[in-house]
């Protein structure tokens, strides 16, 4: 201690000296001199007095007073700001408080921000500009060549030329801002912190800020103006400290004294230079690259929104409901004028957005007259205004009010349609569209109305391939206008209009002709019309006469692909066809007039019966025959005429006419190439397979084969774009999802007999694609569906391809094989005898994976090595499948010849290279040929042992020798466990290495190793349920082979859930109750944040289902204190307080806490009960798990599920301990809302689908508390507490006899209902605190009404409502009312 007094002493000495020499010297060098202060403050880090840093404070406030230059210059330079600064944080508050006032602090505080807001801009800046013109209309080419790169910060120069320049502002601006946060970080004192002077201090200081609303715009104009200029500027590198600019500005104004014209004075003072920086910020309208960091970017956003939201829109808008008053929302726009394309539309979104208030006692039209009034201020304030401004301000604003479906007023819209609509000749599209689709009656109601509508009606002839924009524009518009007719119940107007218009010009690519609109008037033609509507509309289009030939088509092909109900149909379908019927055509008619013909043509036949079928058929196929020679095959005409004639063939059936027509188009198909046509192949044969999957049905029976065209869609082409890999295979997906395919027995096998045949060797990429995708089809197509000659075909030519990969693999990869043993397995799980079947087949299938796998595997890649180990599963499931087979009761020539084969095949020596798949084959053999008395002789004549002993002990595991030793390990399940233990426990030591290492490394092979250690040499492992985390990779073994450098992988799994369930199995299957127990204490006592922490917490898991519902309650009561599942309990949820770092974690260990108290429940105690419901408590409550809890929404499901585990299984317990359970509700209900609740500074990141789904899990704890099931408080929940009582009181149940019938369900509810009106009180102020989504509170309501069911009106609900503020009654007052007409309870 005395060396550090010491050392403190010297440093305050320095620090005194160099204070005091400030004095000394010219003006010129106190940059010099503060230089060397700001070198001695670096090493000085405070002391027991503070005289020195006051004495510096008070030097650079009274130098940084008066207006001469040198004072200007010391304001300026950046490293006073740092010193003052640096002594802020030393300086006790009381004493640095009377400093700032005695050298008036805020005066040179705000003539420095003021001096540094306005910065001298080079000559190159100074033309830039920041007109409003400019930012919409026009980039300049500064604009467009700035790069978001800031130049390097160089160090400040004490020099008043350079500290006037933009990067001499934003240096001293940092510093400035940086000393503040300071100052008001260390002022944040709550009243019960810290020393009384210290709090006195800093209410001192506070005092300093506290001006009215006038004064304090001093500080707070120059603060934005910087950092208006600061968000631009690319002087300087930006940095993270610039985040707090704004929250320092938001603090200044808090710290003001509050007045009525608050309001006012932000609206004159900020409103237009915030909405302006605002506008930037959040890119409304689009705005050039911002130079500032994205994260400073959006917590300025958020800031500056949350303030102008707060102390402008929201009291302007409370002026309005109360008074009418609108002088705070005419002062914003008036100051917004010169900035009007980018301020309006920010003000618009500010108010829109801006969040309700529960106190303000307002309707939903209140605030439609609220958003109309601003809506009207704005225009009236851009009356007589550059139409460069004003255009892109109306535009964005309406745009806006669009997305959010404003009840804008017709008159007004009607106003800015008449004012805006038209630029010169051209229409303005988008405010057209935006006003469409607001409001489409102000296009259709009044006369005035009906003349905009015709202009805009004038301007829609136009093309996609001139106006593609101003044609989808058009197109959207027309859409809002059948939308709008169709809720007026007048879609017969729009098809009155529709009709003329399409009768103006040639129908050639209009937007009156598009397939969008015509699907739109299909969509809400029965929605908006009765059947006697539809039938006068068809009449009325029917009598009219027009001059272009057709036109009519279009509207009765949209009536018809609208009809869905029998009513319709039988009124409207042959009425379609009957008035298209008398239409005439020419013999070159428009494409959309063809495309229309047909369409109805082919409703027809669908819907009708089979007279008038043959009747409409009749009348159409020649007509159809000149479609199909004219037309082009891929055209949009053609298709239609397709569709009519295979609803014709599907229709009839029988008609051959139909059916020569239909195959030979299909056949057509292929002959023709679709690049340049409308329509494409894949169309067709889409619409084929899935559209009309009878119509293959017909195709196949026809052609006695599945139709090579739709062959052809289902083989990939690298060639062809649409017929790629995955489309294929994605297309083959659903067409074997459909049961008209899949139950058809000619089709389905032509299906499989055509991708049969594509199965040939692959001599290349394209063959391999095309083989790939056939195996893959043959294996989404069930079983089943495969007879036994297409089993026999397909294993002919795979193992037909396996004697050509052995030899030469060049184009075969692992995956595709792999996809290969997956076929033959699935084959041959069937009888299946292919020709020249033998054992050799299997031999030569895994020869090819080990020919396959060996280039990755030089590679020494542990990944490829364990997905090779995968392929010799598939190969043994293929080998157990065969052999099986063959081995059967009474063998034939054809079995005998087979088990002979493999007899010599598995006798024979086998290269070292191929040892792994002679090993499958060898213990596949060995193991079914056992389970037969037959062939038991024959597996007894092989010798396993001789060939796995060599690989078991030969220590060595990496590389190429890990998969052998793998597939050995496994083969000893074929052994006796004596011949086991006595021949490989040499080999131990070795077995423990690899799998500590595979562990360590995240491989789960080493899982298989550690099994086969456990099963027979569990002794060796001491702890064997401790995962390794310490080995070390044996790279430095004498005996390996090359693999040292081998890095550690890295898999999509870090272990395999089911080799670990496994291996738990086995350690424990032959142990009692004590050691399992021990193992447990062992895994929980160990700190669980490592890196195998998931997996031992999996096993944790397994482990506690093993051990027994028992109660070690008679060695407690001998005084000896043994590990039981309730002391594990309670270490787990003390782990589950810590985990909420890491989410997967925490879900699991919910999840095994969860097991415990469901099925362990007679071993839990009181005290677990309690523990769980503290824990869920504290961690829904506790501010750390917050991002866990609101990012991954099972974390949250967690929590509930073991509250409502104890209401079921624990209701019992929970009697005299509801003081727990309520606050574990009561924080839960708080995290649920705040998750919930949505804000325009901090929106929530769930969904509506999880926030309804965690509403209606908490309602559900509340009524399982409230309406408890009989089960949940019957003895047989509690069985635990019987017991006990059954021990204190050996009469209970002859007592019980005696006792009165009483419900417990009743006597439940009703101590429920002496404290759950707590939870409801909690929701009540909750919705005062945040804004509850409307599906959040649809779902509680059935929780809280159950509340209110069974709380005493006469007790509980009076203390409630006196614990109430006014606010939170009103509240109450609403949802009381709603329950006595919705919510009376009636049972879970």
């Amino acid at each position: 201690m005395g060396v550090k007094n010491a050392e403190s002493q010297t440093g305050e000495v320095a620090l005194i000296k160099t204070i005091r020499a400030l004095d000394d010297g010219s003006a010129d060098t106190i940059g010099q001199r503060l230089e060397t202060v700001w070198n001695t403050l670096s090493k000085h880090r405070g002391g027991s007095f503070h005289a020195a840093e006051e004495m510096l404070l008070r030097w650079l406030l009274k130098n940084m007073s008066g207006s001469a230059a040198i004072n200007d210059q010391v304001r300026r330079f950046p490293l006073s700001w740092n010193i003052m600064g640096a002594v802020f944080a030393w300086i006790p508050l009381f004493s640095l408080a009377k400093s700032l006032a005695d050298r008036r602090f805020i005066a040179v505080l705000q003539q420095t921000l003021k001096d540094i807001s306005t910065p001298q801009r080079q000559e190159a800046q100074s033309k830039k500009g920041d007109s409003d013109v400019e930012m919409k209309d026009a980039t300049s080419d500064e604009t467009t060549q700035k790069s978001r790169k800031r130049k390097r910060t160089t160090a400040a120069k004490f020099d008043l030329a350079s500290q006037q320049q933009v990067a001499g502002c934003l240096q001293t601006a940092e510093a400035v801002f940086e000393a503040l946060r300071i100052l008001l970080s260390r002022c944040d004192i709550k009243s019960t912190e810290g020393l009384p002077s210290n709090r006195m201090g800093a209410e001192h200081i506070k005092s300093l800020f506290s001006s009215s609303a006038s004064d304090v715009m001093q500080t707070l104009v120059p603060v934005l103006s910087i950092c208006n200029f600061a968000a631009e500027s690319d002087e300087i590198e930006s940095s993270k400290e610039q985040s707090t600019w704004m929250s320092t500005f938001y603090t200044l104004w808090d710290l003001h004294l509050q007045g009525p014209e608050d309001a006012s004075a932000v609206a004159v003072s900020l409103s237009g230079l915030g909405a302006h920086l605002l506008s930037k910020l959040t890119a409304t309208p689009p705005h050039p690259f911002l130079t500032i960091d994205t994260t400073v970017q959006e917590q300025w956003a958020r800031d500056l929104r949350r303030f102008l939201t707060r102390n402008m829109i929201l009291p302007a808008r409370a002026a309005f409901l109360n008074n009418r008053d609108q002088h705070v929302i005419e002062v914003a726009t008036q100051m917004s004028s010169d900035f009007a394309s980018t301020n309006y539309p920010v003000l618009f979104d500010l108010v829109t957005k801006a969040p309700r208030v529960l106190s303000e006692k307002a309707t939903k039209k209140d605030y439609e007259e609220w958003i109309q009034a601003v809506f009207d201020g704005i225009l009236g304030a851009l009356k007589g205004a550059d139409a460069s401004k004003s255009q892109p301000a109306v535009e964005a604003v309406l745009e806006m009010a669009a997305d959010q479906q404003l009840p804008l007023s017709a008159e007004s819209l009607r106003s800015v349609c008449k004012t805006y609509g038209l630029n010169g000749d051209k229409l303005n599209w988008q405010l057209h569209l935006s006003i469409a689709k607001l409001n489409p009656d102000v296009f259709l109601v009044t006369k005035e109305g009906q003349a905009l509508l015709d202009q805009a009606l004038a301007h829609t002839f136009c093309t996609r391939e001139k106006e593609e924009e101003k044609f989808d524009k058009a197109t959207e518009y027309l859409i809002h206008l059948v939308n709008g007719h169709a809720r007026a119940r007048d879609l017969q107007g729009f098809i009155k209009t529709w009709l003329t218009y399409l009768d103006k010009n040639e129908p050639s690519g209009f937007p009156w002709t598009s397939s969008q609109l015509a699907n739109a008037v299909a969509k809400t033609a029965e929605v908006s019309l009765t059947v006697g509507q539809l039938v006068d509309i068809l009449n009325w289009v029917d009598e009219q006469k027009t001059k272009h030939k057709g036109v009519k088509m279009v509207i009765l092909a949209a009536i018809a692909n609208g009809l869905s109900l029998e009513a319709y149909i039988d009124a409207a379908n042959m009425r379609t066809f009957e008035i298209a019927s008398r239409e005439k055509f020419g013999k070159k008619e428009h494409s959309v007039i063809s495309t229309a013909r047909w369409t109805v043509a082919e409703k027809a036949i669908t819907r009708a019966t089979v007279a008038d079928a043959k009747s409409v058929w009749g009348s159409v196929h020649s007509d159809l025959k000149s479609t199909f020679k004219r037309s082009d095959t891929y055209s949009p005409e053609a298709f239609a005429a397709f569709k009519c004639c295979a609803a014709a063939w599907v229709k009839l059936g029988d008609d051959e006419a139909a059916a020569s027509l239909t195959s030979s188009f299909v056949d057509k198909l292929d002959k023709e190439d679709d690049a340049k046509g409308a329509v494409s192949k894949k169309f067709y044969t889409t619409w084929i397979l899935e559209g009309c999957p009878h119509l293959v049905s017909l195709l196949t029976k026809r052609q006695s084969t599945f139709p090579p065209t739709l062959i052809n869609a289902l083989t990939p082409s690298p060639k062809n774009e649409s017929r790629t890999l995955d489309s294929v295979h994605a297309l083959a997906e659903q067409i074997l999802e459909n049961q008209n395919i899949v139950g058809n027995e000619k089709v389905i096998g032509g299906l499989v007999d055509k991708n049969i045949a594509l199965i040939e060797n692959p001599k290349g990429p394209e063959s391999l694609t095309v083989a790939r995708a056939a195996i893959q089809l043959l294996l989404e197509v069930p079983t089943e569906a495969i007879t036994r000659q297409q089993r026999e075909s397909a294993m002919k030519r795979l193992v037909s391809q396996a004697k050509k990969v052995v030899d030469k693999p060049k184009h075969v990869d692992a995956q595709y094989w792999s996809l290969v043993l997956s076929l033959m397995t699935k084959l041959m799980s069937k009888p299946t005898f292919y020709e020249d079947m033998k054992f050799d087949d299997l031999e030569i299938a895994g020869r090819c994976i080990r020919k396959i796998y060996k280039k990755s595997e030089e590679k020494g890649s542990t990944d490829v090595i364990l997905q090779e180990r995968e392929d010799f599963r598939l190969l043994e499931a293929l080998a157990t499948s065969t052999i099986r087979q063959m081995c059967v009761a009474n063998p034939e020539e054809r079995e005998k010849a087979y088990i002979a084969n493999a007899l010599t095949v598995l006798k024979s020596e086998c290269e070292e290279a191929y040892i792994a798949p002679r090993l499958v084959l060898l213990h596949a053999f060995i193991f079914i040929a056992k389970e037969n008395e037959k062939t038991k002789g024959e597996a007894e004549s092989l010798d396993l042992l001789s060939t796995i002993k060599p690989i078991i002990t030969s220590k060595k595991w990496r590389g190429k020798k890990l998969v052998p030793l793998l597939l050995a390990l496994e083969a000893t399940n074929a052994l006796e466990p004596k011949t086991v233990k006595k021949k490989f426990s040499s080999a131990v030591d070795t077995l423990l290495k690899a799998s500590n290492w595979l562990l360590e490394h995240g491989y789960r092979a080493g899982w298989e190793v550690r099994t086969f250690i456990a099963k027979h040499f569990r002794e060796e492992l001491g702890a064997p349920l401790k995962i390794v985390t310490d080995a070390q990779p044996a790279g430095d073994d004498s005996e390996e082979e090359g693999h040292d450098t081998e890095k550690p992988g890295s898999v999509a799994a870090a272990f395999e859930k089911l080799s670990v369930l496994e291996y738990v199995d086995v350690v424990v299957n032959s142990v009692d109750e004590d050691t399992k127990l021990g193992y447990l204490k062992e895994l929980l006592i160990e700190a669980g944040e490592t890196s195998d922490a998931s997996s031992r917490l999996l096993i944790v898991e397994r482990l506690i289902q093993h051990i027994s519902n028992t109660r070690r309650d008679a060695d407690a009561s001998q005084g000896q204190q043994q590990f039981d599942l309730a002391q594990a309990h309670t270490l787990l949820c003390n782990r589950l307080s810590h985990a909420t770092s890491s989410p997967a974690q925490f879900i699991q260990i919910a999840k095994i806490v969860h097991l415990l108290l469901d099925k362990k429940g007679q071993c839990m105690t009181q005290w677990n009960i309690d523990s769980t419901l503290s824990a869920v408590s504290a961690i829904a409550s506790d501010l750390s798990s917050t991002s866990m809890l609101t990012t991954t929404p099972k974390t949250y499901e967690s929590l509930c599920h073991l509250v409502e585990i104890v209401i079921k299984r624990h209701r019992k317990r929970l009697d005299g301990h509801f003081h727990l359970l309520i606050p574990a509700l009561q924080s839960l209900l708080r995290r649920l809302i705040s998750s919930a609740s949505s804000t325009s500074t901090q929106p929530s990141f769930l969904s509506d689908q999880t926030k309804e789904h965690h509403a209606k899990l908490l309602s559900r704890l509340l009524t399982l508390i409230t309406e408890p099931t009989v089960a949940s408080v019957s003895s047989r929940s509690s069985t635990a507490n019987k017991d006990q009582k059954d021990q204190e009181h050996p009469n209970h149940d002859r007592d019980q006899k005696h006792q009165p019938l009483d419900s417990e369900k009743d006597k439940a509810k009703r101590y429920a209902g002496q404290h759950m009106y707590l939870v409801l009180m909690a929701y009540v102020k909750l919705q005062l605190e945040f804004v509850v989504p409307l599906v959040v509170r649809e779902q509680l309501e059935t929780g809280m009404f159950s509340i209110v069911d069974i709380t005493p009106h006469e007790g509980e609900l009076r203390i409630m409502n006196d614990g109430m503020d006014p606010s939170g009654r009103v509240i109450f007052r609403e949802m009381y009312k709603r329950w006595e007409r919705f919510g009376k309870w009636s049972g879970v």
